[in-house]
């Protein structure tokens, strides 16, 4: 077992905790739908995230990232405030 595995979840890093939530959780079901969406980096609440595979140029992006990751994410970490795409400008 690693490092990273034995630690507990009040032991984890909200990063750690980000992460685990978007590999275990909320990847599966973008996946299951032909996207994918990566981790990229946690600053000041913000959750910064790539969206690529069919979401990318999808009409339903801003409602997946904004209804369904951020809706998760802040339900269950009260330190992220929101959840933005690298590639929106």
């Amino acid at each position: 077992m690693t490092e990273k595995e034995q630690k507990t979840e009040t032991e984890m890093s909200t990063e750690d905790l980000i992460k685990s939530l978007l590999e275990i959780r909320i990847r599966p079901v973008i996946q299951s739908h032909g996207g994918d969406i990566s981790y990229k980096g946690f600053e000041d609440g913000i959750v910064y995230v790539e969206l690529h595979g069919s979401c990318e140029g999808c009409p339903h992006q801003a409602e997946t990232l904004s209804q369904n990751v951020q809706g998760f994410l802040t339900a269950v970490l009260p330190e992220v405030k929101e959840v933005k795409n690298i590639l929106d400008k």
